[in-house]
């Protein structure tokens, strides 16, 4: 009786043994996430931590590796990083993305932490100086800033002038400005000036010159 049961069960357990690891292995979950998911910060920089929440081995980097320093950038199951970030010397805002690439057994998840950077205010623009001929007429210039911007003095050899700048005010855009340069008939070469600031932020300027031949 013996041997026949252990015939009839032999099959059967042999069976159970291959699929239990598979059951198991199907059954393997792997996790990642973070208690915050994203930080805003001012053009100075700052730094901040986050708890990552996993069961496995992870690794963090930054689209932005000049920027950010990850403490630390690696880690086994949940722990803290600690995130420092610079200061913001564009004329943009950065949208910086950190991930966070969890592994186990064959499994990999991945999640993501968003930081945004605003900027100083600024005004510039792709050139400050141009030349016109005697007849005059219509300089322009792409002028590019984040903050509403006017006119504030018109110039021509430093003296108060009133050549026509349009647009004489322009919101945070990329803007083409014209300067409307009057006909030089005093016989000399000549230069005019337009300077401009932000309204809110009125240390902020930008002068534009035209030079002008007799």
């Amino acid at each position: 009786m013996k041997r026949i049961l252990s015939a009839f069960l032999s099959p059967f357990l042999a069976l159970l043994a291959l699929v239990l690891p598979m059951s198991c292995s199907q059954d393997t979950t792997l996790t990642v996430s973070t208690d915050v998911t994203s930080f805003h910060f001012d053009p100075t920089g700052g730094e901040c931590d986050v708890v990552v929440f996993t069961n496995g081995s992870w690794t963090a980097s930054s689209s932005d590796s000049a920027a950010v320093v990850l403490s630390p950038a690696s880690g086994d199951y949940t722990q803290p990083m600690h995130i420092l970030l610079g200061r913001n010397d564009e004329h943009f805002t950065k949208n910086i993305r950190i991930t966070l690439t969890s592994t186990l057994d064959n499994l990999t998840r991945t999640c993501r932490i968003a930081l945004t950077q605003d900027c100083d205010p600024f005004l510039d623009a792709a050139a400050t100086e141009a030349t016109v001929g005697a007849a005059g007429g219509a300089v322009r210039f792409s002028v590019n800033g984040n903050l509403p911007w006017k006119v504030v003095s018109r110039s021509c050899d430093g003296q108060p002038s009133d050549f026509v700048v349009d647009p004489s005010s322009a919101g945070p855009n990329t803007v083409e400005v014209a300067l409307w340069i009057p006909a030089n008939d005093t016989g000399a070469s000549r230069s005019f000036s337009a300077r401009l600031a932000l309204e809110d932020a009125p240390a902020v300027t930008l002068t534009l010159t035209v030079r002008q031949a007799a």
